[in-house]
């Protein structure tokens, strides 16, 4: 794997070659499906996030392989190659970084063996070999993470697997807006219904939980302009000084009209 590569990787889908340097947390991946490790993970976890529930260190950690998921995609699209993304070839390293000079508590996977494994050129080779990693990822390497927190934690695999269709449909319009050539555009197209083709025994589930229509609603600054409601609560009420999203499905319409009007009538005072 080429250093531009690696570079693509770790910037933007958070995997990566380096080891990083006094990490917060490190383990082997695999011992993401081993209740007790899980178990003391999450009441590490928790207070760092400052979750005022357990249930917040659970979707938080469902929300470590949205980063991975999406850089599969691109991999496959615009490589039509991937490393192994196996749980025996990946270690969570759990790091202090900023934003906006805020600090927080960031997640990358360190890749141990960097091979990547090529493709085939022939079209319907190539999407039934695409299709095929991207099942044994969400099967082999998420699922069964997914499957081990709902044993150690409080929510169900469900709230688990819903937290990743809002923040994959988010990373794939990131990735269309950016500067790929039409081919790799229309294959990253593709890739992504394939995802959301998948039959749900993949998610050890009777339906796909990433093929989720989002609803929409009027945003607060304008009422020309729509915008998606979250596939599901992330949670963020029950993190110290947080709040219900404006875009949360569980809050009512009503409550969504109120925000609205106070934040026109603020733009308004400026």
């Amino acid at each position: 794997m080429n250093e531009a590569m690696l570079e693509k990787l770790e910037s933007t889908f958070n995997v990566t070659a380096k080891k990083q340097e006094n990490p917060v947390f490190s383990c082997p991946a695999a011992d993401l499906t081993d209740e007790n490790k899980v178990k003391l993970l999450l009441d590490f976890y928790r207070p760092l996030v400052k979750g005022l529930d357990p249930s917040v260190g659970e979707v938080y950690m469902a929300d470590w392989f949205q980063g991975p998921l999406l850089g599969l995609i691109y991999m496959l699209s615009a490589w039509n190659k991937t490393p192994d993304l196996t749980l025996n070839n990946l270690t969570v390293q759990m790091y202090t970084s900023s934003y906006n000079d805020r600090e927080y508590y960031a997640i990358n996977f360190l890749l141990t063996n960097l091979e990547l494994h090529d493709g085939p050129d022939e079209p319907l080779e190539r999407a039934s070999w695409t299709e095929e990693k991207l099942s044994r990822f969400l099967s082999q390497t998420v699922r069964p993470v997914f499957e081990t927190i709902a044993k150690a934690g409080t929510l169900k695999t469900g709230m688990l697997w819903s937290q990743l269709p809002t923040m994959l449909e988010y990373g794939y319009e990131r990735l269309m807006e950016s500067e790929e050539c039409e081919t790799v555009m229309h294959r990253m197209t593709r890739n992504y219904e394939i995802v959301k083709s998948l039959n749900g025994a993949v998610f050890g589930k009777s339906k796909n939980p990433l093929n989720v229509k989002f609803r929409m609603t009027q945003s607060k600054a304008s009422p020309d302009k729509q915008v998606r409601l979250k596939a599901a609560c992330c949670l963020y009420y029950l993190v110290d000084g947080g709040h219900y999203c404006f875009t949360c499905p569980r809050v009512k319409e009503t409550e969504r009209d109120k925000w609205r009007e106070e934040y026109r009538e603020e733009q308004k005072a400026k």
